[in-house]
């Protein structure tokens, strides 16, 4: 594992940290990272479910034969209840509470969320470079819009911006627990990679179908909705791509 320690901490970085970079465009230039951020979603939307159904799930099955399938299924129920009874006020479920008692619950959510972006991108990872890779790009397309919410909901909740950066990043470091802790498991047996990977698909098809497409059939204006269907297009196309041509 050691000669593959420095592009797994690449991918680890690029899935998380480097995330951070949505959050830091919104305190550079707010306006233009609001304007934006839907047509970021929609990008998001598109990488993360193409790479369920075109890298993760044939990875998986093959890994782990039809079983994957109630992997994948039990992956998306369980992302649903840890967001639904655990993560109440994930993301941009703070409307009619306080911000500020939301600060402890959002960070702490993302932690969450971090950590098991880990486990994803290091499951990945050892099953196949390629898809690490691919999986990592889903997760960093995916977090820059997150941060750029998660940024604006801490900044409006009077947090100052030196702690908004230090919380998110201390949030982001999650990820390496989680796939230091996926390492310690594929030690022992890496029969776990094919059904971490079929829970990981269920994961990724809860955030793009729950968390991010009824955002943007709701969200924006009516003149937005060819720009924002071409960078949902563009996300599949490009992971279509990759899938394709990057070597394995």
């Amino acid at each position: 594992m050691g000669a593959f320690a420095a592009p797994l901490f690449l991918y680890l970085f690029l899935g998380s940290v480097a995330g951070l970079a949505g959050g830091l465009f919104l305190l550079w230039k707010e306006g233009l990272a609001k304007k934006y951020s839907l047509y970021l979603i929609s990008f998001a939307a598109g990488v993360i479910l193409a790479t369920a159904f075109l890298d993760l799930l044939p990875e998986a099955t093959a890994l782990a034969g039809e079983s994957v399938y109630l992997l994948t299924l039990l992956g998306l129920v369980a992302f649903f209840l840890t967001e639904d009874f655990l993560l109440h006020f994930h993301h941009h479920e703070e409307h009619g509470h306080s911000l500020r008692t939301a600060v402890p619950l959002i960070v702490a959510s993302d932690s969450i969320h971090n950590f098991i972006d880990g486990v994803v991108i290091t499951a990945s990872f050892l099953a196949d470079v390629r898809l690490g890779l691919v999986v990592a790009l889903a997760t960093f397309f995916h977090e820059i819009p997150q941060e750029i919410g998660d940024f604006a909901v801490l900044l409006s909740s009077g947090v100052g911006k030196l702690k908004v950066i230090i919380y998110n990043l201390f949030s982001a470091l999650a990820t390496f627990l989680g796939a230091i802790l996926t390492l310690v498991l594929a030690e022992k047996s890496m029969g776990l990679i094919g059904p971490l990977l079929g829970l990981s698909t269920g994961m990724f098809l809860y955030i793009s179908s729950a968390d991010i497409l009824p955002e943007l059939v709701h969200g924006g204006k009516r003149e937005n909705r060819w720009p924002v269907a071409g960078f949902f297009l563009t996300g599949i196309v490009l992971v279509f791509i990759l899938t394709k041509y990057l070597p394995g």
